[in-house]
């Protein structure tokens, strides 16, 4: 039974599961101690065995807490051995602490590894964490949520650093870090971007160029205009930058069109129509803006006069219109898309 554990070994497998759950979003269920009578002494006596499930994927858990004169390669062994004898289910080390040469060189062998509040390297479980986070979207041709979304964008305009951290991201966009840990993890699983957890930082990386990040997120990318309404025209010095084909006009050559039309995120709508009576009836002399509420703030990309090129471009729906198509192609050219 798992009562006979050290209080060591405990605490290493709680904080492995807390870990677990933390990162990947997904709990470290912990079944009881695996079957071991057909495994040589050694292994026993080295390791406490954990049977454990991942994302409903069978694991076994080899607990070491006094693994310092291991080799990587000796490790390995072990794990060949023992995973040769567990068929089916993935075989992961969990120790309180591994040197990063040490690190290094199992990652090199492909030997999956738990150290909590620190490191995780698990590549058996990528096709699993993918499907995992794809099956939590509302339906399955979903593209990427606002926030990931967000990031895709400001990675392709520059806007964050080739490494970040989910607190970065939060401070710089004014969102929760568990929001931003997940669109993170939502990346990662639709293979635009790459994590590492470092001490007790997770880091996010782009390692595509720049071309080939928007090609690859591209088929994910939607809309962010939740809705458009026709609303009688706000007092002016409001920030309500520009967007539809206002805007598409104020960066090219296109005509302005006869209405208006600004943009604002969708959870200030409630309060600033209220303030301004801007869901009440409109006279027929009023004057008049069509005004979008997006999915994320317009501001967070853009300014006070204009939303960011390339949300512009992924707001503006098709259209017959041949130059509308031309004008939205020369925005991207204007990105260098």
């Amino acid at each position: 039974m798992l009562s006979r554990l050290t209080d060591s070994e405990k605490t290493l497998l709680a904080s492995a599961a807390s870990y677990v759950e933390h990162v990947l979003q997904t709990p470290l269920i912990v079944d009881g101690p695996a079957a071991s009578a057909k495994l040589p002494a050694f292994l026993t006596q080295r390791y406490v065995l954990v049977d454990g499930e991942i994302l409903g994927r069978p694991c076994i858990l080899m607990l070491g807490t006094g693994l310092h004169d291991d080799t990587p390669a000796t490790i390995a062994k072990h794990r060949d051995l023992l995973r040769r004898q567990s068929r089916g289910r993935a075989v992961i080390l969990v120790t309180e602490r591994l040197s990063n040469h040490n690190r290094h060189r199992l990652i090199s062998q492909h030997v999956p590894f738990i150290v909590p509040g620190n490191q995780l390297f698990v590549p058996e479980l990528g096709a699993d964490l993918r499907e995992h986070f794809r099956s939590e979207r509302d339906t399955p041709g979903d593209g990427l949520t606002p926030t990931a979304q967000l990031i895709v964008l400001a990675a392709l305009m520059g806007r964050i650093g080739p490494e970040t951290t989910p607190s970065e991201l939060a401070s710089q966009f004014r969102y929760s870090a568990m929001s931003m840990s997940r669109a993170i993890t939502e990346l990662e699983a639709f293979e635009l971007a790459e994590t590492e957890v470092a001490g007790r930082f997770r880091h996010l990386r782009f390692t595509v160029p720049r071309e080939a990040l928007w090609s690859r997120a591209r088929p994910h990318l939607r809309t962010p205009v939740r809705k458009r309404r026709r609303v009688r025209r706000p007092p002016q010095g409001l920030a309500l930058p520009l967007a539809g084909e206002t805007a598409l006009a104020e960066k090219t050559d296109l005509s302005f069109p006869r209405v208006e039309t600004r943009a604002m995120a969708a959870s200030e709508w409630k309060a600033l129509a209220t303030r301004y009576e801007l869901d009440q009836p409109v006279s027929w002399d009023e004057p008049v803006i069509e005004l979008e509420t997006w999915t994320y703030d317009p501001l967070l990309l853009g300014d006070d006069k204009l939303v960011d090129t390339i949300s512009l471009y992924l707001s503006l729906p098709d259209s017959t219109d041949d130059r509308i198509e031309a004008a939205k192609d020369a925005l991207l050219r204007q990105v260098g898309l």
